[in-house]
């Protein structure tokens, strides 16, 4: 086979997504440590551009003592900080500044925080299917977050569909239908493990990102609520946005012009974000008439290699065997990036030429 020249074809239909605004929401949870993992309280920050705009404290009315609220609502006026409880925390700051405002929402394992402040869970339906959908508020107005794991480091989330009809009258007059708000999530976790290429905790990445305000040691999770817990939770957000901001940086200066990094899940969602950028289009894409029975003929002779055990239970000597970057290589060395950027391919047939090499 060989590339070879072609038309390209039409653009496909893209769904309109509504773009994210200049705020922020970065919030983190302090659960119980049983199996449960309950919320006891956490902290978030609200900014606008950058420029923090409100700090504060939340906590859940079922697993604070009056004691350890007094000592919540003590901390908050003395550091100039908001103090809501749970409800109050989802309708006045997520759903504000989430949805309304059109904000992007950030945390550091997000969809674990996000399942602490559900009051109800349940499975979520259509392309979410196999995932969660949580109820976040009493308010039926208000749609669901659902949530589904698509690796050990990434997850889809997502707004569902509201209950209440999104566009008005005269629009739907004219046959123009708003588009659903799906929200903005960025996972810290998820997009230093794309950019980086290995699995971090919220202390790792501080270090690996020489952000200025780390992340704080502390041991004692299941202690009444103290000034040191709480300034443990506090610094918990405030590294998140720094990781997070420094984690953009890095992200912009790939120039990864129609990417948002709120798209990358992985190193190989990042590798198609590059061909995009660089104008490679997918070869179905190029060249949609090309013949299938080709294409499963090809695809029966290829032979992938394997690893076996010939031996088992059994104490011997190895070596470790491992390959860095493979795809890229084998990829270099046989010459393949031709057939990734061509218009098309071209196929000959070597019937009698395989045949001769084989006698």
């Amino acid at each position: 086979m060989r590339a070879k020249g072609g038309e390209t074809p039409k653009k496909r239909h893209q769904r309109a997504e509504i773009a994210a605004s200049e705020w922020h929401l970065i919030f983190d949870c302090e659960t119980r440590i049983d199996p449960a993992q309950s919320l006891r309280f956490g902290t978030y920050q609200i900014r606008q551009s950058g420029a923090l705009m409100e700090e504060g404290l939340f906590y859940s009315t079922e697993n604070v003592t009056r004691a350890e609220l007094e000592q919540l609502e003590r901390h908050a006026a003395k550091n100039d900080l908001e103090c809501l409880p749970q409800a109050d925390i989802v309708e006045a700051v997520l759903f504000t500044i989430g949805y309304d405002y059109r904000g992007t929402i950030v945390g550091f394992n997000l969809p674990f925080d996000i399942s602490r402040i559900a009051i109800k869970s349940s499975s979520a339906r259509g392309k979410m299917k196999g995932g969660f959908s949580f109820t976040l508020s009493e308010d039926k107005r208000r749609p669901n977050l659902q949530v589904k794991h698509i690796s050990a480091k990434a997850a889809f989330i997502q707004f569902a569909a509201p209950m209440k009809s999104r566009t008005n009258r005269s629009k739907v007059k004219l046959g123009k239908k708003e588009p659903i708000q799906r929200g903005h999530f960025i996972d810290c976790k998820t997009l230093a493990n794309a950019l980086l290429a290995r699995s971090f905790s919220l202390a790792s990445l501080c270090e690996a990102l020489g952000v200025e305000n780390s992340k704080i040691d502390y041991a004692d999770f299941e202690a009444p609520i103290s000034d040191e817990f709480i300034d443990y939770a506090l610094r918990d957000v405030q590294a998140t946005w720094e990781c997070y901001c420094e984690l953009i940086k890095r992200f912009d200066q790939l120039e990864l012009a129609g990417t948002s990094p709120e798209k990358i899940y992985s190193e190989a969602s990042l590798g198609k974000a590059c061909l995009k950028a660089m104008g490679v289009k997918p070869w179905r894409e190029c060249q949609p008439d090309f013949d299938p029975a080709i294409i499963g003929r090809i695809m029966s002779a290829y032979y992938g290699g394997r690893s076996e055990v010939g031996i088992r239970r059994l104490e011997r000597q190895v070596m470790l065997c491992d390959f860095l970057s493979m795809y890229p290589t084998v990829c270099t060395l046989m010459g393949l990036w031709t057939f990734a950027t061509s218009n098309g391919i071209e196929t000959q047939d070597a019937t009698e030429k395989a045949k001769a090499i084989l006698r």
